[in-house]
């Protein structure tokens, strides 16, 4: 089936667009935080109060959106997170060094700004599942490249107006995602053809594809699903001990926020090569293979972040993200569509989001606020090696998994089924 280009192009710029205005909210929230005067301990706590509402909203909006998917359309839950971003971002750019009211920014941030990422992946995976023909991984590469041009600009944009002016950047992007979400396809949930499928997905009953299932039957009855969840909370959790207070290892090694910026950059355009040549690679290599891969060279990177001498250096070790989160980014969407039922990708993309966003990173901007403030920012970094480590190992325990518990008698099932019809 020939791909529908206008669909991709606006996909596309759906992807650059919250990219853009996530940036300030995911890369800059320390600079910012720590230009209204937060100490490291109150930004460790509030980052984790933002990933705790993920965790706990996006499990309800994912389970609400899968069983009221025909009858409310992602649009208009982009929409709403859209204005609870605005109104979050406004009242953050307002006050000045006030914890309490922080907490609230926070987690409204989180159920907003975080969670918004999730909804605009599935809305791919229903396109995809049901009749339209589009290049997700090309659309999430105009995402990344948004994300590193959006680091860029604001990080100057930081030295020469002030870190708090960037919210209003963020005010003014979030109204440009939603002009954008208005302009969207809505999704026919009566053409169940999927474009994307393959021998997996097509061995399993129409019935279990069909069935909205509960969220604890999903963790209860696909393992490789659950390993890959447990997989990413490492690799996240490695990734936030890192990457939280990189403005700090830039300023320890005597750059500024420009210096920060081009890092971000540097760390975001490594993610487009692979999103571009990610169909090709997927003939070779399985799609559980590759996060492997995704794990180790996320470990690599924090390795290489961590013993770098210089500003240089530091900025040229963001490269490695080109075989890093670059295949997360372009290939969990596809993880999910080969082994959850179709009925279940909302939640399925969702639970990604939970794991290494919410779980994942709320656990590590904990942790990181206690053992910089504790132990130093060097331990710290020291610590985030091992814990992505840890996520290598487990990716690779994923790839021996099986997908279904009872996947040996859903193939008998259907072998048994094609003997009857022939």
């Amino acid at each position: 089936m020939q791909v529908e280009r206008m669909l991709t192009v606006k996909y596309a710029a759906l992807q650059g667009a919250y990219w853009f205005l996530a940036a300030v909210g995911l890369a800059f929230v320390t600079p910012l935080l720590e230009g209204k005067g937060y100490s490291g301990l109150e930004i460790g706590y509030l980052n984790g109060v933002k990933y705790l509402s993920v965790i706990i909203f996006q499990v309800w909006l994912a389970a609400f959106s899968d069983r009221h998917a025909k009858t409310i359309p992602l649009q208009w839950i982009m929409l709403l997170l859209g204005g609870l971003g605005i109104f979050a971002a406004g009242l953050l750019w307002w006050i000045g060094r006030n914890f309490w009211v922080a907490v609230v920014i926070f987690i409204l941030y989180g159920m907003a700004v975080n969670c918004l990422s999730a909804i605009v992946d599935s809305l791919s995976v229903q396109y995809m599942n049901h009749g339209r023909c589009m290049n997700y991984t090309v659309s999430r590469a105009v995402g990344s490249a948004s994300w590193a041009v959006a680091c860029v600009l604001l990080g100057v944009f930081s030295d020469y107006f002030g870190v708090n002016q960037i919210l209003l950047v963020q005010i003014a992007a979030t109204v440009f995602f939603m002009v954008i979400v208005l302009l969207m396809d809505p999704v026919d949930f009566s053409c169940d053809t999927k474009t994307d499928g393959n021998a997996q997905n097509a061995n399993r009953s129409n019935r279990e594809n069909d069935t909205v299932h509960s969220s604890l039957y999903i963790l209860r009855n696909f393992p490789k699903y659950v390993l890959f969840l447990l997989g990413c909370m490492f690799v996240f959790m490695g990734y936030n001990l890192n990457a939280t207070y990189m403005i700090d290892i830039i300023h320890h090694a005597g750059g500024n926020h420009t210096a920060f910026g081009i890092g971000e950059f540097v760390l975001a355009a490594s993610e487009v090569p692979f999103a571009l040549v990610f169909v090709y690679v997927r003939r070779k290599i399985a799609v559980d293979r590759m996060m492997v891969v995704c794990a180790l060279f996320c470990t690599l990177r924090a390795a290489a972040t961590t013993f770098a001498p210089s500003v240089t250096l530091i900025i040229l070790s963001q490269g490695f993200e080109i075989l890093g989160l670059s295949i997360f980014y372009a290939a969990s969407v596809y993880f999910v569509m080969e082994n959850l039922p179709d009925s279940d990708v909302i939640k399925g993309v969702s639970f990604i989001n939970v794991a290494s966003v919410g779980i994942g990173q709320m656990i590590g901007s904990v942790l990181c606020g206690i053992i910089k403030s504790t132990f130093g920012l060097w331990n710290l970094l020291y610590i985030s090696i091992a814990v992505s480590f840890v996520g290598v190992l487990i990716m690779i325990g994923m790839v021996k998994a099986p997908i279904h518990r009872k996947q040996n008698e859903i193939c008998m099932n259907d072998s048994y089924t094609v003997l009857q019809e022939k």
